[in-house]
């Protein structure tokens, strides 16, 4: 992987789509876009002077409170991409960064926004930014999505489609389920025909709790449209930990699926 940090503000990472981040088309699977997108906005604010290193020393973290990824075209297995992203200031209590993501011709393959909190590490409560002794960049202006991340509204009328407990491999450095995971979760929870007659096309998560390694969690899900689902993830206890809209969309020359086969 290389990657620089441009004139105007942009992080660059050169990625290539190896073979434990695609699923069985071949493709880049959604979570590990993700995971790319997460690991190079980390990148970035540890060359900005803000990241986790140095968020610590003041016994603080990053946590993703929203994010909305829109993909037109998954690389494939062995393609070289190129990831951007770039911080555009704060609105309230939350630091916006964008994603792009581009092929080895420039043409725009995914794009996504996403908005994050910075948290006491003792006590967990949201920190104002604009009390921080770091400050939060504000260079550009230009988004990559129409929109900014939007609260979701709670699921209320939903199925259980999945029961699972977080494990080793879910947690990562701040000791709770990393928020790639999620996605995996709820992409989980999808029958396997489903997957074999569409491919995600856009995913907005609201992350409103945090797992901590062996809970048991639940994916309650509802359909709202011929290819849209909204979900919620909940624990044991039916306290929430991520709210989602994911809309699907259906691979050329696959049969057409009944409405109700999407949830297991």
């Amino acid at each position: 992987m290389g990657s620089e940090s441009t004139e105007s503000g942009v992080w660059r990472e050169s990625l290539k789509v190896h073979s434990f981040d695609v699923d069985f088309r071949q493709r880049a699977a959604a979570e590990a876009l993700c995971r790319n997108f997460l690991e190079a906005a980390w990148n970035h604010a540890e060359q900005l002077g803000i990241g986790y290193g140095e968020l610590a020393k003041h016994n603080q973290l990053w946590v993703l409170a929203r994010l909305l990824v829109q993909v037109d075209h998954y690389p494939h297995w062995g393609e070289e991409v190129s990831l951007t992203t770039w911080p555009r200031g704060t609105s309230g209590i939350l630091a916006l960064r964008d994603f792009e993501l581009f092929d080895a011709k420039a043409n725009r393959l995914a794009a996504g926004a996403s908005s994050w909190l910075v948290l006491d590490a003792a006590t967990h409560r949201p920190q104002r930014i604009d009390k921080l002794a770091l400050r939060v960049p504000n260079q550009i202006t230009r988004a990559a999505m129409a929109r900014e991340p939007a609260k979701l509204q709670q699921l209320r009328t939903s199925a259980v489609a999945l029961t699972t407990t977080a494990r080793y491999s879910d947690v990562d450095v701040n000791r709770h389920v990393n928020s790639a995971r999620y996605l995996g979760w709820l992409l989980d929870s999808y029958s396997p025909d489903f997957h074999r007659n569409h491919s995600l096309r856009s995913w907005e998560i609201n992350y409103v709790g945090e797992t901590l390694w062996d809970e048991t969690v639940l994916v309650r899900s509802h359909q709202r449209g011929p290819l849209q689902f909204s979900h919620l993830i909940v624990k044991s206890d039916c306290s929430e930990l991520c709210r989602a809209d994911l809309e699907w969309k259906r691979e050329s020359g696959d049969k057409q699926l009944s409405s109700s086969s999407g949830i297991k």
